[in-house]
């Protein structure tokens, strides 16, 4: 778990003073528990904590919690059914599994569980709306000096 903080000097022109310091947490691999606590210490740490901002940070936790363990469940149950497929050509295409036929039936398994058919793999990168602009505008004015030289 890594945390990075990042600290800003806020400076008053009025009095020539730093008012305050202030800290950013990036909390790219905190746990959903360590962000929990997190968020539950810094209401608590307000000047009125209230007890029904503490209850909705829990409820959106355990939905999360819910939301994760659906996801997973219906991810086994997709495989549990993949398994029972390769078992069933086993068994149509040599008859009733053997000590001899063991080995078909792995490979199949196998082969139906390195399919993917079930998650969708993107072919593309998701570029964010800036870094789209700022290459295109590169683009630009790459052609514009291109076209300027000529």
């Amino acid at each position: 778990m890594r945390i990075f903080i990042v600290k800003y000097l806020v400076y008053s022109k009025i009095n020539n003073t730093f008012v305050k310091e202030i800290k950013m947490k990036f909390d790219i691999l905190k746990t959903r528990r360590g962000k929990l606590s997190d968020k539950i210490k810094n209401e608590l740490e307000t000047k009125n904590p209230k007890l029904d901002n503490i209850l909705n940070i829990i409820d959106v936790y355990e939905k999360n919690n819910l939301e994760s363990i659906d996801k997973l469940r219906k991810e086994k149950l997709y495989e549990t059914k993949r398994i029972s497929g390769a078992l069933k050509q086993t068994i149509n295409a040599h008859g009733p599994i053997t000590a001899l036929l063991i080995g078909s039936a792995t490979k199949r398994i196998h082969g139906s569980l390195l399919s993917n058919g079930f998650k969708e793999h993107n072919s593309y990168v998701k570029i964010d709306k800036a870094t789209f602009f700022l290459g295109l505008s590169l683009v630009f004015i790459a052609m514009l000096f291109i076209f300027l030289i000529k």
